[in-house]
């Protein structure tokens, strides 16, 4: 019997979620936002490692800017020694190859799995699977394993995977494509030999590093820098460095790249229209907080403490979180980013 390959987790919860403006803020990220208004994305991402992952060997990485809010957040749920600050954003690349570095000091080389803090799985049991597959094919195979997503729909926004020759329970990856246009979605959705980018990874962290030194050696030499780098030091090294994303520094560099189907419902919960289409039926709305909504259709509304009563709308969002009140079309959900960068052009810096 082959024994399973010890596994690590290393969870990036990067991202401001500028897009779920007023609810994702400074002082509150992306990843400590709930979507079901009992637990974060973050809670609900290490609870479905449990019992795969034991806590002690789940690590989760953020900038320096949200690290009091993680640490409370944090508190009691995992080793406090296991929140990896860093510096600056710097993106996935950097924050990969650092946050391996790290796990590998404390817990020597093994497999680990890195996956965003911010997307809604279900069910769980599924998704152990899939990491429990794909850790398997990392560790004998000592490839980069992708998680892929089977398309439901021709999405503009995601990359795409096209999968080549069955490698257990996996394929190979014949080469990525990244956002294609919607006649090209709609083809690769229909064809059954793509799949989704899903922004996780399952390697082991001898793999990274060799494939670290072939595709990206500078990189690689400034994680063994960033090791060595007195604490005085360290923040000023690591804000200089300027990479691209882990895919295209690494993976889509790579010939030895296996794709891993989803064994689960995956959703990137990116907007707030993102969020309805997440948690509801495609005519259903999604009401949180103190909310009184009727005769309304298609909507989001969130209320953190006042009553709000909607009446006869539909297709809209309606997020009231005390300090500040948006209202806007469902349709022009991914456009709430533009709020951010205005209100600090009008130096509106305490609503950011």
């Amino acid at each position: 019997m082959t024994r399973r390959p010890s596994l690590s987790a290393l969870i990036i919860a990067g991202g401001r979620g500028t897009r779920l403006w007023p609810a994702s803020r400074e002082r509150t990220p992306k990843p400590l936002f709930s979507a079901d208004g009992k637990r974060s994305l973050l809670e609900a991402t290490i609870a479905r490692l449990s019992p795969l992952v034991a806590p002690d060997r789940i690590f989760v990485l953020a900038a320096a800017a949200h690290a009091a809010a993680f640490r409370r957040a944090l508190r009691g749920v995992i080793p406090a020694r296991n929140l990896i600050i860093e510096p600056a954003a710097r993106g996935t690349a950097v924050a990969i190859a650092y946050g391996a570095a790290v796990i590998e000091r404390r817990l020597k080389a093994g497999v680990v799995a890195v996956m965003p803090a911010d997307h809604i799985i279900e069910p769980a049991a599924g998704f152990r699977a899939t990491l429990t597959a794909a850790a398997g094919l990392a560790a004998a195979r000592r490839a980069i394993v992708v998680i892929g997503i089977p398309p439901t729909r021709p999405e503009t926004g995601f990359g795409y995977q096209k999968i080549g020759a069955a490698i257990g329970a996996g394929f190979k990856v014949d080469r990525f494509i990244e956002k294609p246009a919607l006649a090209g979605a709609r083809r690769m959705a229909r064809s059954g030999k793509y799949l989704w980018n899903a922004g996780m990874f399952v390697l082991d962290s001898r793999t990274l590093a060799a494939e670290l030194a072939e595709h990206s050696p500078a990189l690689a030499a400034a994680a063994r820098a960033l090791a060595a780098a007195p604490r005085a030091r360290f923040p000023r090294a690591y804000k200089r460095l300027k990479f691209d994303s882990f895919d295209r520094e690494v993976v889509e560099r790579s010939r030895n790249v296996i794709t891993v189907p989803a064994r689960f419902r995956w959703h990137d919960v990116g907007s707030w229209e993102g969020l309805r289409q997440a948690v509801a039926n495609d005519g259903a709305s999604v009401i949180r907080g103190r909310v009184l909504a009727l005769d309304s259709e298609r909507i989001v509304a969130h209320s953190d403490s006042r009553l709000m009563v909607v009446f006869g709308i539909s297709d809209l969002i309606a997020i009231d979180t005390g300090d500040a009140i948006l209202i806007a079309h469902r349709n022009r959900s991914d456009e709430i980013r533009q709020i951010p960068e205005t209100l600090a052009t009008r130096r509106l810096h305490k609503y950011l």
